[in-house]
């Protein structure tokens, strides 16, 4: 007769950006093994990989993490953890102090980090009286992707995905019927106050972030700093 095996419960979540709603479980001990393997490397690209496959075990392959705008991606597997491991998670923070190398920690409830999408556009933005453009919240994929490189080189890549349609006059334009020439064409045809429109609407994005206040153990100073992105939360 063989050992049984349990079932995990089943949770549910909506999104904040993408609003969609995902059903998810616990990830298990083998799971968790291979999330902390995964961060002892200390490679964002290694660690992004493995919350894909993650998220893609949990939710029994109905979300590819790697579509998801970004705070959509850190807020489920936010949800995940909380789940998995507990809701508080105790964080380790360098001391801020030039000449100390010391650390404090800070005991984080995770259940009161929340996502503000109050400022959040809806993408519509109009670059003149009869010239429309929509846009769409980059993909967590594309983000990690254009980490690192200068803001002339993120440009293309970034509106190339992002731009879903454009509206003038007397038609509309879906970006997915068009080669990418033809989209970068366009983008280099924008004038500078158009192209920082466009810029404001990624500076609405939200994120996944809370600031602590942390004592450090070795010289006593009190500090403030940011915990934001996946790494934070590990």
């Amino acid at each position: 007769m063989g050992l049984p095996i349990q079932q995990a419960p089943q949770y549910r979540c909506e999104l904040p950006v993408s609003k969609i709603e995902v059903k998810y479980r616990p990830f298990l001990v083998k799971e968790q093994n291979h999330l902390l393997l995964a961060r002892e490397s200390e490679d964002s690209n290694v660690i992004f990989d493995s919350i894909m496959e993650l998220i893609k075990s949990v939710t029994e392959g109905s979300i590819d993490g790697s579509k998801l705008p970004l705070v959509d991606l850190e807020y489920l597997f936010l949800q995940i953890r909380t789940k998995s491991v507990g809701e508080t998670a105790k964080v380790p923070l360098i001391c801020n102090e030039e000449l100390c190398d010391g650390v404090g920690y800070v005991d984080i409830d995770l259940t009161d980090i929340e996502v503000d999408t109050s400022e959040l556009s809806d993408g519509k933005i109009e670059l003149h009286e009869n010239l429309m453009v929509e846009l769409a919240p980059p993909s967590s994929k594309l983000i990690y992707e254009v980490e690192g490189l200068d803001e002339v080189a993120i440009i293309k890549p970034i509106l190339r995905e992002c731009m879903v349609r454009i509206y003038d006059e007397e038609n509309v334009y879906e970006m997915i019927e068009h080669r990418d020439s033809e989209i970068d064409e366009f983008i280099e045809s924008l004038t500078v106050p158009q192209f920082e429109k466009i810029s404001d609407y990624f500076g609405s994005m939200p994120t996944l972030k809370k600031e602590v206040d942390y004592k450090c153990e070795k010289c006593g100073e009190v500090s403030t700093n940011t915990l934001s992105g996946l790494q934070s939360f590990f």
